[in-house]
């Protein structure tokens, strides 16, 4: 990716005034990380895959590598009384890049993360690929936000938005950004987009007892050509709507400039352009004295029958438990998530057409333009438990790509800490998958999947942290499986104040 390339050179551009002038502070790290997984099946278990950011492959056994950096550097003169009054308001260029290499069963050369970051005020632009979930959600214990769950490679995009929340008076604060981004070309369609954004609202002040949330996940791939679509009511000669008069159409979900219009087909007036993905969010925190609590919901939608919420009960349910204080104990629970995921109604069956919006069968992940589904690099982008035709058991691979998604889900994570030393994950999720309305599974399927994960710092090689981790599944969705995986990291180079030998809790 051309973005990796520009980081030296930004590097040496910057260190040069950073070190001559010694106020402009850079901080910089690197790191290097060797590991290995493997299973009694061909096929990795789910938890050791899944919400992975597609770096763990399907099959097993394999070794990966990875190498990164990420730094920070300073753009305002720190010394000047104005940046010190008003710290928060100085320019800050970040960066951050890894690179995965994985060999075995499959071979491959990842760059799931590659960034660079411009802050200023309350307000940050980003070019790249980055790590992120979006929606509200616990993102280090949740099975997986519903339309953007860290599950897929991160799709190449520009983006600008608020650094977190910025307040607009004492009860009310924002987030939300705006973004451009990039699908490239698969062996179905070429030159898709994607357009994305989300706002979010808190209200609250600090002294509140609770705080609330309310908020609108949108993400939609659009414009591209294909050979495989015929001149007909779905397409074009195989193009899709991509000028930029029809970008209005895509962001606001409207319908105009369709009439009349040689390049607009029925289908395309009649889905709003494009393939929509997304959520509406409402969460309330309540701030206790030792515990922090968390209820929040995300109501799935796909089109404007799901939208105008004519597909309740369907959405992520979730509450999350998250200690305030540590302990001296051997055993101190940090944090507990409860979920509950069902995307089982979906409007109603597709063939009772008696809604006031649209019509049933909202056939998550799935669009007859987009066939490839909600789909980046082969991986589902949204929640990992609506699957792919090639996750099943060869008997079930039926219907579309996205070949499951009426599935029920219970999931249960929990982390915690031993000896003030040991970093503990454990995630357990059961579900119940039936297949699509059009092509249902002969009979519901059970599932069980879960992990256990382990890290610690270790005096190897002059300090690294060790990550260990088994996973089982059981069920009749997925091929019987029990896999393990184990990685040394390693700091190779960073500044004073940095620190990157431990790995974000959660990740493999």
């Amino acid at each position: 990716m051309k973005i990796l390339y520009c980081l030296p050179v930004i590097y040496t551009l910057f260190s040069w005034s950073v070190f001559a002038q010694n106020s402009h502070p850079h901080q910089v790290s690197a790191y290097t990380e060797v590991g290995a997984f493997g299973s009694t099946a061909e096929r990795t278990p789910f938890w050791l895959r899944a919400n992975q950011y597609g770096s763990i492959p399907l099959s097993s056994p394999g070794g990966t590598l990875r190498v990164g950096i990420q730094g920070t550097l300073l753009l305002t003169d720190t010394t000047s009384v104005r940046s010190f009054i008003r710290p928060h308001r100085e320019w800050t260029l970040s960066y951050a890049a890894e690179s995965v290499g994985n060999a075995g069963k499959t071979n491959q050369l990842l760059l799931p993360e590659a960034y660079i970051k411009l802050t200023h005020k309350g307000v940050e632009l980003v070019a790249g690929r980055r790590r992120e979930v979006i929606g509200l959600v616990d993102s280090t214990l949740s099975s997986g936000s519903y339309s953007w769950s860290g599950n897929a490679l991160p799709i190449p995009k520009i983006q600008i938005g608020t650094r977190g929340f910025i307040s607009l008076n004492s009860w009310l604060a924002l987030n939300a950004f705006f973004a451009h981004g990039w699908f490239g070309d698969t062996w179905y369609i070429k030159r898709s987009f994607l357009h994305q954004k989300s706002i979010t609202w808190r209200i609250g002040k600090p002294s509140w007892r609770a705080r609330f949330y309310a908020g609108l996940n949108h993400n939609v791939q659009w414009a591209g050509h294909t050979d495989r679509l015929p001149n007909n009511a779905i397409s074009v000669n195989g193009q899709m709507p991509n000028r930029l008069s029809d970008f209005p159409n895509v962001v606001f979900a409207i319908r105009t400039n369709g009439l009349n219009n040689d390049r607009i087909t029925k289908f395309d007036w009649e889905n709003m352009y494009g393939n929509h993905v997304g959520s509406l969010d409402i969460a309330a925190e309540l701030p206790l004295q030792t515990l922090s609590v968390l209820l929040y919901h995300q109501h799935s939608f796909e089109d404007a029958s799901s939208f105008l919420l004519q597909n309740i009960p369907d959405g992520l349910y979730g509450i999350r438990l998250r200690t305030n204080r540590s302990s001296p104990s051997f055993f101190h629970l940090v944090g507990l998530n409860m979920e509950f995921f069902s995307t089982v109604f979906q409007s109603g069956d597709p063939a009772l057409k008696n809604l006031q919006f649209g019509w049933g069968g909202d056939n998550n992940f799935n669009h007859a333009q987009y066939q490839e589904g909600w789909v980046y690099r082969n991986r589902v982008i949204g929640s990992p438990f609506l699957t792919r035709l090639v996750d099943a058991k060869p008997e079930y691979r039926i219907g579309y790509i996205v070949n499951n998604n009426r599935v029920k889900m219970a999931h249960l994570g929990i982390q915690a800490t031993l000896a003030n030393k040991i970093d503990v994950m454990a995630r357990v999720s059961y579900s119940e998958n039936k297949g699509t309305y059009n092509y249902p599974f002969p009979k519901t399927l059970p599932q069980w999947s879960s992990v256990l994960q382990l890290g610690l710092p270790v005096s190897w090689l002059g300090g690294c942290w060790l990550t260990a981790a088994v996973s089982v599944d059981s069920g009749e969705l997925y091929e019987n499986a029990t896999g393990g995986f184990i990685s040394l990291r390693k700091p190779i180079w960073q500044t004073s104040g940095t620190r990157i030998a431990k790995k974000p809790t959660g990740w493999l």
